[in-house]
C-alpha cells in the first residue's frame, strides 16, 4: 500500500490534493497498531505541524473508506479503530478485557479457505498482555 493508491483515488474522485489528508494517511500506514481518533490526533504533530480539528480527520477518514485504503473496525463501546487495508485476508483481536484492537499474526489460510470473500476477521479474546497477567 503506498500513497499512490491515495493519489489515484484523489484523481479518480476529483478532489483537492490536501498535505493533511497526506499526512494522515501516511501516519496510517506507518503505524503497525490499528488506530483510533484519539491515537491519530496525539500522534499526527509528527506529520503535519497544524492542528487538524476532529471533523476535518473524521472526513478525511471516510474518503480513506470510501476509497477502500483502510479499514474501520470497532471494539465493544463502538470506537473506531482503522488500519490500512492490505491484499491479503487479514485477522484481528479485540480483546475481551482492555479493549485493545490489533492484528494477529497467525496463519490465515484455514480460516480464510472458510471465509472466501471475507476482507478480514475480528476475534474477541484476551489479548497477550492480559493473558499473560491472568
Amino acid at each position: 500500500m503506498s500513497i499512490e493508491k491515495l493519489n489515484d483515488c484523489i484523481k479518480s474522485k476529483n478532489v483537492n490534493i490536501s498535505r493533511a489528508r497526506e499526512a494522515i494517511y501516511n501516519l496510517i500506514l506507518s503505524s503497525e497498531e490499528c488506530l483510533n481518533v484519539a491515537q491519530i490526533i496525539k500522534l499526527l504533530p509528527e506529520y503535519y505541524p497544524k492542528k487538524i480539528s476532529q471533523n476535518t480527520l473524521y472526513r478525511h477518514l471516510n474518503f480513506f473508506l470510501e476509497c477502500d485504503l483502510v479499514i474501520m473496525l470497532q471494539d465493544d463501546f463502538k470506537r473506531s479503530y482503522y488500519y490500512p487495508k492490505r491484499n491479503s485476508f487479514m485477522i484481528f483481536c479485540v480483546c475481551t478485557h482492555c479493549n485493545k484492537v490489533a492484528r494477529l499474526d497467525v496463519d490465515t489460510s484455514v480460516i480464510h479457505n472458510e471465509f472466501p470473500k471475507a476482507e478480514f476477521i475480528t476475534v474477541h479474546k484476551l489479548c497477550s498482555l492480559c493473558s499473560a497477567r491472568q
